[in-house]
């Protein structure tokens, strides 16, 4: 892991995007056949707004330090969840939970709040580097508890107890091509974009 990625200057866009390898046959009676090769995983297209040399040296520099796509480093999902337990800094996991588990029982949510995960917001866990996304919205009980359905479904166990990220999740990436580069005007700016993949770890 060779660090974070900076937050001086935020993102002008990101293109974010899911990836399922899926292997699609058709037979000759015109039959769909389906299966799933691979491990679900995010990936994103970031691009940053017109910089100063100052801060484009740096962040190039960063992205540099990757070694093309040899090293691992960590960015923060970009937006705030729409949930409205996002600002919840206490949530922990209720019960051990086996891999492929797909509904994952939490607490430590304000009780009895309504829309406390909304589908679509992402959502990590302690134990392992994994973003998941929420598939539903899903309120708090009268004790601040919930279950929530998640996919992927679990790429490692969970443990009683164990901490919930629930906004803007640290992601574990790994630059997708092996060259950088960066563009310059007359006018003394400096613009960056760069591809990354989530990779478990």
């Amino acid at each position: 892991m060779s660090g974070q990625f900076p937050t001086t200057v935020n993102f002008s866009a990101l293109q974010f995007k899911d990836n399922r390898p899926t292997l699609v046959n058709q037979t000759i009676s015109g039959r769909k056949q389906v299966r799933q090769i691979g491990s679900q995983y995010f990936s994103f297209t970031v691009q940053m707004p017109p910089m100063k040399q100052e801060n484009a040296q740096a962040y190039f520099a960063f992205l540099q330090k990757q070694k093309g796509s040899f090293e691992d480093f960590t960015i923060a999902a970009p937006l705030d969840n729409l949930g409205a337990g996002k600002a919840e800094t206490d949530i922990q996991v209720v019960g051990s939970h086996s891999l492929a588990d797909a509904s994952i029982a939490l607490d430590g949510f304000t009780a009895s709040q309504s829309g406390a995960l909304k589908a679509g917001d992402l959502i990590k866990f302690a134990n392992h580097s994994k973003v998941y996304m929420v598939q539903s919205d899903i309120d708090a009980d009268g004790s601040g508890a919930l279950t929530v359905l998640i996919s992927p479904n679990l790429v490692a166990t969970l443990a009683d107890n164990e901490a919930v990220t629930v906004n803007k999740p640290q992601f574990t990436v790994y630059l997708e091509s092996d060259e950088i580069m960066y563009t310059t005007n007359s006018s003394g700016l400096y613009t960056i974009s760069f591809d990354v993949r989530e990779v478990i770890t």
